[in-house]
């Protein structure tokens, strides 16, 4: 039984169904409230599959509580119209009811904890679940006594453990017929395959439930290196989160780290192997190479990380230009200032460019890059604006918004925030020093 040390005063509800081990856990937890000090209540959750013996159930559920003094709240709900309705299982459909119930306990304030009757078969069952289904030693970690505002005081008492205390202090219990329906495939591993396990290799459940553990202490293990990889940076272009993750030939860092940065993005159960196989095939791949995943984040290649964006739908004006003048130049995410005196620029470049003012052709613009543009590279050699880009390491999602002086026949005088054309170099003749500095624009600014 878990240590109940410290639960004084707060509110923890029991997820009661009717069954041996739910109703084994309201008994304890009555005596164990009246030692330690916390509010008892309890929930039942009616999935309205099995009719009227469910509806039994629920009444039953409703005696007791009643008989102990324990309040009850109640939930109901439609399982096999929502199952069929989102193409899912009926247990899944069943579990993710139970789950929105008990959260709207948690998030309303009625229950600062909900207990569970989640007992070591069921971990037994879970591990053996995703074992033969296929998963990694993160999948394979087993479910925790505590984990945020969910118990499971449960966790290490056998089936046979919780059938002894039942009948020792007179339980009472109803059975659900449908934890007989083989239908189910966890009734198929309870029934069938477990016992013959248990008969060929006995304390295999046990065995199965240790793994988890060992797997889960390896497994944070291999997190905390991971977390190494994980860095932070200013955002580059528009839906650029600023999270990177450092190349790294050691896949199972490299998946975790990733993972690691989908679920701060959100992504908790809508990945698979695939998405993960898919970042890793990155590190082979050309910079600015992209593997779209879950929720519209998409992973880019850079030259030493990962970055990851949110497709925000957000795109550089293609018909945005400004002529070419002093001052300060609104350029969407950046903010360009033309002067006779140099200004400090920030954001991922931030240098401060001097050329020949006098030299800038005539009918030049700002304005974002287009195809069959040229740049000749200050002290000469010309070659196109996209091979400038990759050269420079300049990543792929900020080419489109990062702006440059041009004129309409695609020669570009200056990549802004980066270098001039050799064309525009101040010399010893020149008269029009200018000064061109970019930055990002703050929140404010925008």
């Amino acid at each position: 039984m878990m240590d109940w040390s410290g639960f004084s005063g707060r509110r923890v509800c029991a997820a009661v169904s009717g069954g041996i081990d739910s109703m084994s856990l309201l008994h304890m937890l009555k005596g164990e409230a009246e030692k330690s000090g916390f509010f008892l209540s309890a929930v039942n959750c009616e999935h309205g599959i099995r009719g009227e013996e469910s509806l039994a159930d629920t009444r039953f559920v409703a005696d007791v509580c009643r008989e102990w003094g324990i309040p009850l709240r109640l939930f109901s709900a439609d399982c096999p119209a929502e199952a069929a309705r989102e193409k899912i299982s009926l247990e899944t459909a069943a579990r993710n009811f139970r789950y929105r119930s008990f959260s709207s306990l948690l998030e309303s304030g009625e229950a600062d904890f909900v207990a569970t009757a989640h007992h070591l078969g069921d971990e037994a069952e879970t591990i053996l679940f995703r074992l033969c289904r296929g998963t990694s030693l993160t999948g394979a970690r087993g479910m925790e006594e505590r984990n945020g505002q969910f118990l499971r005081p449960l966790l290490s008492f056998t089936r046979a453990q919780i059938a002894a205390y039942a009948a020792e202090n007179g339980v009472p219990f109803r059975e659900d017929s449908s934890n007989r329906d083989l239908r189910f495939t966890r009734n198929k591993l309870r029934l069938e395959v477990l016992p013959k396990l248990e008969e060929v290799i006995p304390g295999a459940a046990e065995n199965l439930v240790s793994f988890a553990r060992l797997a889960a202490e390896d497994d944070d293990f291999l997190y905390a290196l991971a977390a190494e990889l994980v860095f932070r940076t200013e955002p580059e272009a528009a839906g650029d989160t600023g999270m990177r993750v450092r190349f790294s030939p050691r896949a199972p860092l490299f998946r975790r780290a990733c993972l690691s940065v989908l679920k701060g993005l959100g992504v908790e159960r809508d990945y698979t192997s695939r998405h993960l196989d898919g970042i890793f095939s990155l590190l082979k791949s050309q910079a600015g190479s992209r593997v779209c995943l879950p929720r519209g984040i998409v992973a880019v290649r850079g030259y030493d990380s990962v970055a990851f964006f949110l497709e925000t739908g957000e795109r550089a004006d293609a018909d945005w230009r400004e002529p070419f003048r002093k001052g300060r130049i609104d350029a969407g995410r950046y903010e360009i200032i033309v002067s006779e005196k140099a200004e400090e620029g920030d954001g991922v470049f931030g240098r401060v460019l001097s050329f020949d003012g006098a030299a800038v052709p005539a009918g030049t613009v700002f304005r974002f890059r287009r195809e069959g543009d040229r740049f000749e590279k200050f002290g000469g050699g010309s070659r196109s604006l996209k091979r400038y880009f990759i050269d420079k390491k300049i990543p792929r999602a900020m080419r489109g918004e990062l702006p440059v002086l041009a004129g309409e026949d695609g020669n570009v005088y200056v990549v802004c925030g980066v270098e001039i054309a050799d064309r525009l170099r101040v010399s010893a003749d020149t008269v029009c020093p200018l000064y061109l500095t970019i930055r990002k624009k703050r929140e404010r600014d925008k």
